[in-house]
């Protein structure tokens, strides 16, 4: 059932569940992985501790405002985050503070991951629940960034020149990422073939 505000804004001691995806920046090693806002100021959300809404053109305002677009975004289902621009990790997200409801989601004060997933994004744009299987690696660039790409994806790229820089392990990232912001795996709400349609509160 989709959840819904009273007003447009509230503030809320108790958090809204809700879906949103991340980019991934990390070490050469593979250490000293962080979770990255696709949009916004770029800074990594800090582990142990929440994300706190930032606004690059006004900082004066609260945030979120409402006539704004800053906040913490995430949406009522992932299923609406298929557009999303090079997703690396998909998750659950608690929000809470100052909230501004859309049609589809939520702009939050604060924010800190639940649950998460590696995400090939090319799987994710063209099949979204029904891809192929788990991200085999994680493709580090210059800069930080992060890639992961399952099996196939990856004999693509290879095969069309894609840059490789450094090829680290999608499972040892991934368990790095989790420990680092001490949250469970995604894996256990999807089932055989796609996920369920709410995530679950912690």
């Amino acid at each position: 059932m989709p959840i819904r505000l009273e007003t447009p804004v509230a503030t809320l001691a108790e958090p809204i569940h809700a879906w949103r995806t991340w980019t991934l920046v990390g070490s050469r090693d593979g250490s000293q992985v962080r979770l990255a806002p696709i949009a916004g100021d770029g800074r990594p959300w800090p582990p142990r501790r929440p994300a706190e809404a930032s606004c690059t053109r006004n900082r004066s305002h609260v945030r979120p405002e409402l006539e704004c677009t800053c906040g913490l975004h995430a949406v009522e289902s992932p299923h609406e985050l298929r557009r999303t621009r090079d997703p690396a990790v998909l998750g659950t997200v608690a929000l809470w503070g100052r909230i501004v409801e859309h049609e589809h989601g939520f702009r939050a004060a604060l924010a800190y991951p639940q649950r998460l997933r590696l995400l090939c994004y090319l799987c994710f744009t063209l099949w979204g629940r029904n891809g192929p299987g788990d991200c085999e690696v994680v493709v580090r660039h210059r800069g930080g960034r992060m890639v992961p790409l399952c099996g196939p994806h990856l004999e693509l790229s290879r095969r069309y020149g894609y840059h490789l820089a450094r090829i680290l392990s999608a499972r040892t990232i991934e368990s790095e990422l989790l420990a680092t912001y001490a949250v469970d795996p995604l894996r256990e709400l999807f089932a055989a073939n796609g996920w369920t349609a709410e995530p679950v509160s912690a």
